[in-house]
């Protein structure tokens, strides 16, 4: 097992391994380095002899394995027990946290005799088959979904514009006015990789587009395609400043819309915990394709 430094050196060698073994929504090389929680946080690419791999951020005190191991489902346990076990032989390492692995990962684990803290939380992630998308939203099951989309375009111009061309210091104040709005008690908001991915331009994004309602910009829809799922995308960032009735649901629309007009044939909505998120969701048709745990290994 190699611990591996991002540099431009080593970009095509982490990129060969998400080729070949990616298969979750946040396998992508720039997402997941961009992703650090504090300024702190180093992205370490791990790999092993065999070309297997594994994505993780290294803090002062703790590691944090990012998604599944890039491997085979039935590897991936023993290689987060692996590097567990080499990292706790760093005496400053007390924590290792797995953020969204596979549901298989932690009892497997525990047989493996690791020290596990209860699990953290979990997200179910449903992935939505965009020929059962219609822009028209038709039906009555979509009734007030329609009216608030057409009552928003009544009184509202939405303008849509390439992120990768527009002011830096307004897609910033897109996030810092996003992140204000939020419960100022809500935990795990992590808006630096949202920064990063600003000041990198989006780099590893197919798309990246602001939404600028009556002039002004206040929104961001972005993602990526899946590795190893032909016609999947990821809807990865979509965010916007709550100013405007409505817009949520309307920005979401927006989305899907370019997603089918693109020609993709499915996209994973990202994952939600067994909430009114998940409900929205599973409303459009999508089924719930995997589950996942976030977690920490005790020292």
């Amino acid at each position: 097992m190699q611990l591996v430094p991002i540099s431009p050196d080593s970009r095509e060698r982490i990129q060969e391994c998400v080729n070949k073994f990616g298969h979750t929504s946040d396998h992508n090389m720039d997402w997941f380095i961009d992703s650090v929680i504090t300024s702190e946080g180093e992205p370490v690419f791990v790999q092993w002899p065999d070309g297997t791999g594994l994505l993780a951020h290294h803090y002062p005190d703790e590691w944090r394995i990012w998604s599944d191991p890039l491997c085979s489902e039935s590897e991936m346990a023993q290689r987060i027990s692996e590097f567990a076990t080499k990292v706790f032989e760093d005496k400053n390492i007390r924590n290792v946290w797995c953020d969204d692995v596979s549901d298989l990962i932690y009892p497997a684990l525990r047989e493996n005799g690791l020290n596990l803290e209860p699990i953290y939380y979990s997200l179910f992630w449903p992935v939505l088959d965009l020929s059962k998308f219609s822009p028209a939203l038709p039906g009555g099951h979509f009734k007030e979904m329609r009216n608030a989309k057409n009552k928003f375009y009544k009184e509202h111009k939405l303008e849509v514009a390439d992120a990768k061309e527009f002011s830096k210091e307004k897609l910033r104040k897109i996030i810092y006015d996003w992140k204000q709005f939020l419960p100022q008690n809500k935990e795990d908001i992590y808006d630096l990789r949202y920064h990063n991915t600003i000041d990198h331009n989006f780099r590893g994004f197919v798309t990246s587009r602001v939404l600028i309602v009556d002039g002004i910009p206040v929104g961001i829809n972005a993602g990526y395609d899946v590795p190893n799922k032909p016609g999947r995308f990821a809807g990865i960032i979509g965010i916007h400043d709550y100013s405007v009735r409505d817009i949520g649901i309307v920005f979401y629309l927006e989305d899907l819309e370019w997603m089918k007009n693109s020609g993709y044939a499915e996209v994973d909505l990202q994952g939600s915990e067994e909430d009114e998120g998940l409900e929205f969701k599973l409303r459009f048709g999508a089924r719930v394709e995997r589950k996942t745990d976030t977690f920490c290994i005790k020292k």
